[in-house]
């Protein structure tokens, strides 16, 4: 069996390179942002390609979205993670429709396109504060505390094009680890705007399905009061309604590969905040213990089993790369 690695400018693709070679699976890189990807693709003689998209722009959203559906949905090639999980993946508007559809709880959420529409909306709104969220950024990156109409009104002004020629557009601005932030001109968002009700968090917790593998820890607040990117976890033994709300969504979606990320609100109810198909484990090299032992859940005929052990090593790309062999293997 061979697997082709898709490569961007990044280093993700980096984590599969060392699984393949960990689990001592052939594979063949392959450059998915070069002119003649698709003789690349054609001439690699590849069982199926793993992907991990660099996403942090739209263009590079819009690239894989484009490549990826004549990979698979076209020419008919496996990939890993799944179109449908890769088509939410870094997309608030996209995850949006999804839970809406879907009937899964979540912060209510609206998504305007029409200018007039979204000044109607914020002139009848009076639950402020309002959350505004870019469409692509992680880690908290861009999010915005509205609290005021006229706040609102400002921004609605900066994002939508006037004149029928100039728009400023919402410059978001990443804050490096020595706490000095730059705007990032290149990726601006125009003309259009997602606005959300803010819930009263209690936890959030980072829930994760990988093949038939479950886990879950707390993430904490940072300094700014957001969970997202804080990079501080609690590893405390997670309740079984947790891993319940996990498999729910994931069974939902048919999805193999997903960070699930919810609040729970002081009532105890639970709200998805983010699905990311592309998810990490840079806190610890693990991403749950029960009573104290790093671990992971199955569930195996109606029961949670807890399996100790290390599983997420190698930013839990092993555990992607065995399981599309098992998925494969079993086609």
């Amino acid at each position: 069996m061979r697997f082709g690695i898709l490569r961007d400018i990044s280093n993700t693709s980096d984590y599969y390179v060392n699984a393949c070679e960990e689990l001592s699976v052939d594979y063949t890189l392959i450059d998915i942002m070069s002119h003649d990807w698709i003789e690349k693709i054609r001439s690699s003689e590849c069982d199926g390609f793993l992907v991990a998209p660099n996403c942090t722009k739209d263009i590079w959203k819009c690239m894989y979205q484009e490549r990826l559906y004549y990979i698979n949905i076209v020419m008919g090639y496996p990939i890993y993670p799944s179109y449908n999980e890769l088509f939410l993946y870094e997309s608030k508007r996209n995850m949006a429709y999804w839970l809406q559809i879907n009937n899964i709880p979540t912060a209510k959420t609206w998504v305007f396109y029409n200018k007039k529409e979204a000044i109607d909306f914020i002139y009848g709104f009076d639950k402020f504060p309002l959350v505004f969220k870019p469409n692509i950024g992680s880690s908290s990156l861009g999010i915005k505390f509205i609290k005021s109409k006229g706040e609102a009104l400002g921004l609605i002004k900066r994002v939508f094009t006037k004149w029928r020629f100039y728009n400023r557009g919402y410059t978001k601005w990443y804050k490096t680890r020595f706490k000095v932030s730059y705007p990032i001109m290149d990726d601006k968002q125009y003309n259009n705007l997602l606005f959300q009700e803010k819930i009263d968090v209690k936890y959030e917790w980072r829930g994760v399905k990988i093949g038939e593998s479950y886990f879950a820890h707390k993430k904490l607040a940072g300094n700014n009061g957001l969970h997202s990117g804080s990079g501080i976890s609690n590893y405390d033994s997670p309740p079984i309604e947790v891993m319940e709300f996990i498999k729910y969504v994931c069974d939902v979606g048919k999805f193999r590969s997903m960070d699930v990320d919810f609040f729970e609100d002081v009532n105890g109810n639970f709200y998805v905040n983010e699905l990311q198909a592309i998810f990490g484990s840079k806190i610890k090299p693990y991403q749950m213990c029960v009573d104290g032992k790093p671990g992971r859940y199955q569930y195996i005929d109606g029961n949670w089993v807890f399996e100790e052990g290390m599983f997420n090593q190698n930013n839990s790309f092993n555990l992607r790369v065995k399981d599309f062999i098992d998925m494969l293997m079993d086609e």
